[in-house]
């Protein structure tokens, strides 16, 4: 596994940043919520959001967050990756469902990858204190206006993870069981079209290849109608990476041991 490596200085010193120079508040006003820029920007987000589905706000992270972050997934890498999970799942176009009563064997899926739980993600982590940021928080529920309040996930596992896509790995076709997921893009394969983000058109008659995404942007994606994958990572020497960071309107939410044991490979935390 390879990332790209940065000084440790730049860890020390981002560390002690206000959450809000985290990511390109000029551009991205999210400390000011009553700010005629903040409002703009809901009103083009939430129109980009609504009429396509997927909503990509490029740098949204400054450099510095980003090189940090990266320093951080690659020391678990180093000192850890014993304990990362190695997940292989078969599926229909739902990830959840791994019968093949209602489909032909040819239309099973596959997807691979490799996760580093929320258990595994350091306290002091910049992916943790961006997810628990009130005012980004604030801003996806300003965006998508489907529930008064959201909350970050209770669960151990999967309130926020890391998706590590290396060579052979991939996320086949499917949907979503939620109306939105909300993805942090760390690093992009270093070639062009492997690892490349695609979805489909409502009517299904359009493949949408997002190869304008870079790292370091945000994407809000309505994954329950627009069907979605990530192409197979097949050359690169550079994995995708992407962080998941879980919302719920539910102030107690958990996932369920099924999906926890499919995707995580465990119900449980580690000790």
């Amino acid at each position: 596994m390879l990332l790209r490596i940065f000084s440790t200085f730049q860890i020390v010193k981002s560390t002690f940043r206000r959450t809000h120079t985290l990511i390109n508040y000029k551009t991205y006003p999210l400390h000011d919520r009553e700010s005629n820029a903040y409002n703009q920007l809901i009103l083009n987000s939430r129109q980009e959001f609504l009429s396509t589905g997927c909503l990509y706000l490029p740098h949204f992270l400054t450099n510095e967050t980003l090189s940090t972050i990266l320093n951080e997934i690659n020391s678990i890498l180093i000192n850890s990756p014993q304990t990362l999970y190695n997940s292989y799942v078969e599926h229909t176009d739902n990830l959840y469902n791994t019968s093949n009563s209602e489909k032909n064997l040819n239309e099973i899926e596959s997807s691979g990858k490799t996760i580093i739980a929320f258990d595994q993600i350091p306290n002091e982590s910049l992916l943790r204190k961006i997810y628990s940021w009130n005012s980004l928080i604030d801003f996806i529920t300003d965006i998508i206006q489907i529930y008064p309040h959201l909350y970050p996930s209770c669960d151990e596992l999967g309130a926020l993870y890391i998706n590590i896509y290396n060579q052979s790995n991939k996320l086949s076709w499917h949907t979503d069981h939620s109306h939105f997921f909300v993805n942090l893009l760390l690093q992009q394969a270093s070639i062009s079209n492997e690892g490349m983000f695609e979805y489909k058109t409502k009517n299904n008659q359009e493949i949408i290849s997002r190869k304008d995404f870079q790292a370091g942007g945000l994407v809000l994606f309505n994954g329950r109608i627009y069907p979605h994958r990530v192409t197979e990572v097949r050359l690169s020497k550079l994995p995708r990476i992407n962080a998941i960071l879980t919302y719920d309107c539910n102030p107690d939410h958990r996932l369920t041991n099924y999906v926890l044991q499919k995707f995580f490979g465990r119900t449980v935390q580690k000790h």
